[in-house]
């Protein structure tokens, strides 16, 4: 029921970022401007340390059964006219299975701080790359399993094409996947 009403959530907010932000002007990330950004990505850190552990136990430890993908907000404000900084916040879901078919649920929040660099920025596209360092905090349906942990963002390449609305993709490696997609809004 949780997850149902998470997803609807979710697909509210998209609707309604469209409704609201359905304006397509041209404006390039100068200094002063902002931007919200709404992505989705897969295989991040935490898909790794799942993957390793599983490994690294013969197979007697727990082995992931589901992932929901990372789930992503930014924030971004450019501080010169090729230099970003900004927050990223990133839930992931993550189902776990024991070798005696016992299921666990961890609910994966990251809040991060990060810098972009602007390679190109022009008014309807930009290539970026850049750096987030955050904390990623897993809790469980036993508390006495909820732990948190120092992670990272590393984008190798990022692209963002449109005006005011425009699309995103990046490649890279940390909290937010290997590669995420999904939309921003200068505002």
């Amino acid at each position: 029921m949780k997850n149902k009403f998470f997803f609807e959530a979710v697909g509210k907010a998209f609707c309604l970022l469209f409704l609201i932000l359905g304006s397509n002007l041209c404006i390039s990330q100068v200094k002063g401007s902002s931007e919200i950004k709404v992505a989705y990505g897969l295989g991040t850190t935490t898909d790794f340390v799942n993957v390793f552990s599983t490994v690294f136990t013969l197979g007697y430890g727990p082995y992931e059964k589901r992932n929901s993908g990372a789930f992503i907000i930014e924030y971004n404000y450019a501080i010169k006219d090729k230099w970003v900084i900004g927050t990223d916040f990133v839930y992931q879901q993550i189902t776990r299975e024991y070798s005696d078919h016992v299921s666990e649920k961890s609910h994966n929040y990251t809040m991060a701080v990060k810098s972009d660099y602007n390679y190109i920025s022009k008014s309807k596209f930009r290539m970026y790359s850049g750096l987030g360092l955050g904390l990623t905090m897993e809790k469980n349906r036993n508390p006495s399993e909820s732990i948190s942990h120092v992670n990272f963002h590393l984008t190798g390449l990022g692209i963002r094409l449109g005006g005011r609305l425009g699309v995103n993709a990046e490649v890279g490696f940390g909290y937010k996947g290997i590669g995420n997609v999904g939309l921003a809004y200068n505002l």
